[in-house]
């Protein structure tokens, strides 16, 4: 992106004046244009390629389909979205990144394992006492899990492990901690040799892979025998379910790592999808199945990111300033209801928005990066246990552990306490996730055992995973992100937690330059109503609006003679509370007053008078 006089006059002022005053204490629209002239800087300095050439991105007509059917519907391997470049985005395109290659080297053997990351893990993300997220609630962590697996997945190897050194006096019950390493594309040039590049095996765009599939053979899978556009699903006890097959698996399009979070969501949004194709339906009656599913999904994919974008990220990132810039995201500067009484004022995305404003890579091919995936590391939003209670009445159900909610005891609550999906929401919507903060991690991810097979300590793999993809670490990721890099360790805690500092320096020999990124992201003091670091929130300032820039379906295509009136009508009238209440007419009640779906609900009957940790008092 080439800056203008004006984006660069804007970068140096508030570089300036974040000397001073940084730009979350900043007054609300002062803050605005803080965040406008990082978003610029970022889009001109922190985007970055990974293939030799603009060819591999594919070129007009190759790959070649015979008709036009991809112009206005999206193709579930993620192809033809960009129409020049046909294979940019789509699933088994490399990940990107945010530095310049020379700054990601693959590491030594000895940078790979120092400090030991089984002790970063034991020391530094074990959980001491659950520490509560209290600006949010649990769905706010089904929700960013359920997104995560649209957005990204890598590929281990199958033969190739690191052998991870178990301190004296580990408790860990295998004799040994083996690790697969994530497989890397085969080379393509001398730069892949020493900064490996890796293959994304979803689709990198937004576009809701987690529940359609990220292959035309799966996405047809998921419809099976559904018609008039819908996806499959089972009834059972007035409730509806996803299918599973003989093993007991939910067919869906992406299902590891499973748990009932992810099964909420996926079973919300595949209703969603299936209540669009009614409302298809019923403005169109002579539509084809197939028409019915290619427009529900691209209504039901626009109505997920708007989620995303002006609910749950201003619930987890609760500052003025946030909620001003990501509805800006959304419906521009001159806000929503503007925006619905005039339409469009500008053919820009700052004051109308990016939905409409035309696609643009900023002369990066898009994809998602690896240092977006590494600040999506966000494993201590999981609690050690839910409390379920009945939206009727509020009576308290059961407490269970999360480790009896997860795998194929994602639907114990049902199938053995008698609770509906309507107990399930209003349960996660009135109990706390955990804060990302230092020593917050669950035992139950660090000592994992998954139905394949595998036990594993989430904490470690998360230290490894950035330095084996040559993550920078904490301070050099932030001198390339164009921030101050902490000069001590006391300093990176904010000047105030000696013995958290003394703890870091003891791990870490001594050295501020060996902190890993998660690390002192987890250590770091948060601006006021964050639920995480503001170094992390830095990548966040430039992927959250790339991703719906650079998106056809979302800032080209955003059109009636595309997702029609009614369609677009669904997305823009939609959020997540109506969501809720379509589905799960008993929600409402527990829904009213609430102004964001992810902050905590108000409790109703006995449910007030449950006084565990795990619940808002």
């Amino acid at each position: 992106m080439r800056l203008s006089f004006t984006d660069k006059a804007l970068i140096y002022v508030f570089k300036g004046v974040n000397k001073l005053v940084p730009w979350h204490r900043l007054p609300k629209s002062l803050g605005t244009l803080n965040l406008l002239a990082f978003r610029n800087e970022l889009r001109s300095k922190n985007l970055y390629d990974v293939y030799p050439s603009p060819d591999y991105q594919g070129t007009p007509g190759c790959p070649y389909m015979d008709n036009t059917e991809y112009l206005a519907v999206r193709q579930s391997d993620g192809l033809f979205n960009d129409l020049e470049r046909p294979r940019m985005g789509c699933a088994g395109m490399r990940f990107g990144r945010n530095v310049p290659r020379q700054f990601t080297k693959k590491p030594s053997p000895e940078e790979l394992m120092t400090p030991n990351p089984r002790v970063v893990s034991e020391q530094l993300l074990a959980r001491d006492e659950f520490k509560p997220a209290t600006i949010v609630n649990l769905l706010a962590a089904a929700w960013i899990q359920f997104q995560v697996h649209d957005w990204f997945m890598h590929s281990n190897s199958e033969t190739e492990t690191y052998d991870v050194p178990l301190p004296k006096g580990d408790t860990w019950s295998d004799p040994a901690m083996k690790i697969p390493r994530t497989e890397p594309d085969a080379p393509l040039d001398s730069t892949d040799e020493a900064s490996p590049a890796y293959k994304n095996r979803n689709t990198h765009w937004w576009d809701g892979s987690q529940i359609y599939g990220s292959s035309p053979a799966r996405t047809a899978e998921l419809r099976g025998a559904a018609t008039d556009g819908k996806l499959a699903v089972s009834v059972s006890n007035l409730d509806t379910f996803l299918p599973v097959d003989a093993a007991g698996i939910p067919q869906t399009g992406f299902f590891a790592n499973w748990w009932l979070g992810l099964e909420m969501m996926h079973t919300l949004f595949v209703l969603e999808h299936n209540a669009i194709c009614d409302e298809l339906r019923l403005h169109n009656p002579s539509w084809t199945g197939t028409q019915l599913f290619d427009t529900a999904r691209l209504v039901n994919c626009a109505l997920m990111a708007k989620i995303h974008t002006v609910e749950w990220t201003p619930a987890i990132l609760s500052h003025p300033t946030l909620e001003v810039a990501m509805n800006a995201n959304w419906w521009g500067l001159l806000g929503e209801k503007l925006y619905k009484l005039l339409g469009r004022v500008s053919k820009g995305e700052i004051l109308s928005g990016i939905p409409g404003s035309i696609a643009d890579q900023d002369g990066v091919p898009y994809s998602l990066t690896e240092e977006f995936v590494s600040v999506y590391r966000l494993h201590p939003l999981i609690p050690d246990n839910i409390a379920f209670f009945s939206v009727r009445d509020g009576a308290h159900a059961a407490t269970l552990p999360i480790s009896d909610v997860a795998f194929a005891n994602a639907r114990k609550p049902i199938d053995e306490n008698g609770l509906g999906w309507a107990d399930i929401f209003y349960s996660f919507g009135i109990n706390y996730p955990g804060a990302i903060t230092i020593n917050n991690t669950p035992d139950f991810l660090r000592d994992l055992h998954t139905p394949d097979g595998k036990h594993l300590d989430l904490g470690t793999i998360d230290i490894l995973r950035d330095r084996e993809r040559g993550v920078p670490r904490y301070n050099a990721f932030r001198r390339l992100f164009h921030l101050p890099p902490a000069p001590t360790f006391l300093s990176l805690t904010g000047g105030h937690n000696a013995p958290l500092a003394a703890k870091l320096a003891a791990i870490y020999n001594n050295d501020i330059e060996s902190v890993d990124l998660l690390v002192g992201c987890l250590c770091e003091p948060l601006p006021k109503g964050f639920g995480f670091s503001d170094t992390a929130f830095r990548v966040f300032v430039l992927m959250a609006s790339r991703r719906l820039k650079s998106d056809r379906f979302v800032a080209t295509e955003w059109r009636e003679e595309v997702y029609t009136k009614e369609g677009m009508a669904w997305v823009q009238e939609t959020g997540m509370g109506d969501v809720l209440g379509r589905h799960f007419p008993g929600l409402r009640g527990a829904l009213r007053g609430s102004k964001n779906a992810f902050a905590p609900w108000q409790k109703v009957g006995k449910s007030a008078e449950y006084m565990g940790k795990e619940t808002n008092a």
